[in-house]
């Protein structure tokens, strides 16, 4: 269990969850302009929308930790404790986000709750299938994109579904829909192609099937 608590960066992931939620109340009204392509000068992006990145971020490197190998085949139920802590981060960001709304009157709170599931989900999906940093890169670049090209008059467009209000339904079915099923990454993700996992505690001496 120390292990994996290192490994994956739980109190890491934990401080910047608790510190997106405290920033999320108490810069409630910061906006980062973002210029738009089409249909207007610039976007004010809530910056509530964007703290989520950071855990998401620290979530996906710890994810990316440790080898796959030893993971596929170890005794440790690996697998599990990884979902059962992305769907506590996931019930507290929402929890809190909802508890900050109700207590501050700040509805954007929720929708950083809403951020974060649509985020990690679309994280932990390119992971499977590219690298760390393409995955971090593409999914911090993500709602700025959305700002940028998908903002027509100052509304944005029905799949930019970061940049919508807490209140807009459709936007927390598409985050929800990036979520769960994609979590988490298959273990045996980063394998080489015909590499034998190798027992746990055991040097991979197997090289390439023959």
């Amino acid at each position: 269990m120390d292990w994996w608590l290192h490994v994956r960066r739980v109190p890491a992931v934990c401080a910047g969850l608790a510190a997106c939620l405290v920033l999320g109340a108490v810069a409630d009204s910061v906006q980062v302009p973002v210029p738009v392509v089409v249909g207007g000068v610039s976007f004010a992006f809530p910056l509530p929308f964007l703290l989520p990145l950071a855990p998401v971020c620290l979530i996906l490197y710890g994810q990316s930790r440790g080898g796959s190998a030893i993971e596929v085949t170890a005794v440790r139920p690996v697998r599990l404790w990884d979902t059962a802590f992305m769907t506590a981060c996931a019930v507290l960001m929402l929890a809190g986000g909802r508890l900050v709304s109700s207590m501050t009157g700040h509805i954007l709170a929720a929708g950083m709750a809403r951020n974060f599931l649509g985020y990690l989900g679309l994280a932990l999906l390119l992971r499977t299938f590219t690298s760390l940093h393409i995955a971090a890169m593409s999914v911090t670049l993500f709602p700025i994109a959305c700002a940028a090209f998908g903002v027509r008059h100052g509304t944005p467009a029905s799949w930019a579904w970061p940049l919508h209000e807490p209140t807009h339904l459709p936007a927390f079915v598409a985050a929800l829909a990036l979520g769960p099923p994609d979590w988490p990454p298959p273990l045996s993700h980063g394998l080489r192609a015909g590499q034998r996992p190798c027992p746990a505690g055991t040097a991979d001496l197997s090289g390439p099937a023959r």
